[in-house]
């Protein structure tokens, strides 16, 4: 097993920096936003989100927070591998930059399988969660 890291783009969010890092801080305020067809499963807790997709159940876990600027998740649930995840937020004179960055440790295998798929992911998933927030 070998570290795998993926740093992906920032993007900029009109808000503050302390709006996003309050948001993160507490998953408990995604729980209405989720679709109807989705609510029964997931599981959310102020630190904790959960779900089960393929049989599988895949979460993460607030484990730290400096206050305005990070906010780091670990594997929660049955996940295949340990990962974190990095979220960095930089406050600017309006609004923020906010970057995931992912860690994993990843068998060869399943490495070449996911390859340059993780950097596209973090990458999308960064860009939803900004067009998501700049609404």
């Amino acid at each position: 097993m070998g570290n795998t890291r993926i740093t992906g783009d920032a993007r900029y969010i009109n808000k503050p920096a302390e709006v996003v890092f309050d948001l993160f801080s507490d998953f408990t305020k995604f729980a209405d936003r989720l679709p109807e067809d989705k609510k029964d499963k997931v599981v959310i807790t102020k630190d904790t989100i959960l779900t089960e997709a393929q049989g599988m159940q895949m979460g993460v876990q607030v484990t730290r927070r400096e206050e305005p600027t990070l906010i780091v998740m670990e594997q929660f649930g049955n996940v295949p591998f340990t990962f974190s995840l990095n979220l960095r937020i930089w406050p600017l004179e309006e609004g923020c930059e906010l970057q995931l960055q992912l860690d994993a440790e990843l068998n060869m295998m399943i490495k070449m399988m996911l390859g340059g798929k993780l950097k596209d992911f973090v990458d999308q998933f960064t860009t939803q969660l900004a067009e998501g927030l700049n609404r």
